[in-house]
């Protein structure tokens, strides 16, 4: 079996998923440590709020299979 830390879920995009599409309409965020590659809370918005800058959410996603493809290669 083959792990992957949350280093490496950002660079797939997929923290931006998970953010963009499941938490962030709830108010939380997923907060990664990008120096040991661990997640250790999840944030909660004051506000309820959370938005990514422009330059993020102009940041084109891999699909599915560049992900899994990029998955086999690490």
């Amino acid at each position: 079996m083959k792990t992957i830390n949350w280093n490496k879920m950002s660079e797939l995009g997929l923290i931006q998923r998970i953010n963009t599409e499941i938490l962030h309409p709830l108010g939380l965020a997923i907060s990664r440590n990008p120096k040991n590659g661990f997640s250790e809370k999840i944030l909660v918005a004051d506000d309820g709020v959370w938005e990514y800058s422009e330059v993020i959410n102009n940041t084109p996603l891999l699909t599915d299979s560049e992900i899994k493809e990029r998955i086999k290669q690490s």
